[in-house]
């Protein structure tokens, strides 16, 4: 299926930076700033429950890209770069105060949920070209 390796490997770059960036996050969750409304213990309770199930959700989109089941492949995989995207929400409250390489994840974070987007845009671009192509050919 056409597009295939891309979305395996923005998929794969997603899982690998949301990974280690949750998990800093998570045993460092004093170091990355947020409103003072929401305990710290709340901000973990919500990576340990997000992360995973997200991840799953975007796993799952790619099992439906397979099999060609277009929406639900889709739904999934737009649902899933909020893994990537959420992050960049550290900026609202401030600047996160740790080391170059964590801050970095925060960056590859959004760029990976965006790939996502720009993927799926491209897919249906690809498949409106394609249905255009077969009813010209008639």
């Amino acid at each position: 299926m056409r597009g295939q390796r891309v979305l395996l490997v923005i998929l794969i770059a997603n899982i690998v930076s949301t990974g280690l960036h949750y998990t800093d996050n998570f045993l460092r969750v004093d170091r990355y700033p947020q409103p003072a409304l929401v305990p710290l213990v709340a901000t973990q309770i919500a990576i340990v429950v997000a992360w995973p199930v997200l991840t799953v959700v975007g796993l799952l989109g790619y099992r439906h890209f397979l099999r060609g089941r277009t929406w639900p492949a889709r739904a999934c995989l737009l649902i899933y770069s909020f893994t990537g995207l959420v992050s960049l929400g550290h900026f609202t409250s401030g600047v996160p105060s740790v080391e170059w390489y964590w801050f970095s994840t925060i960056i590859t974070d959004g760029l990976a949920g965006l790939a996502l987007w720009v993927f799926v845009g491209w897919w249906m671009s690809e498949e409106a070209r394609a249905a255009a192509d077969a009813s010209s050919a008639r």
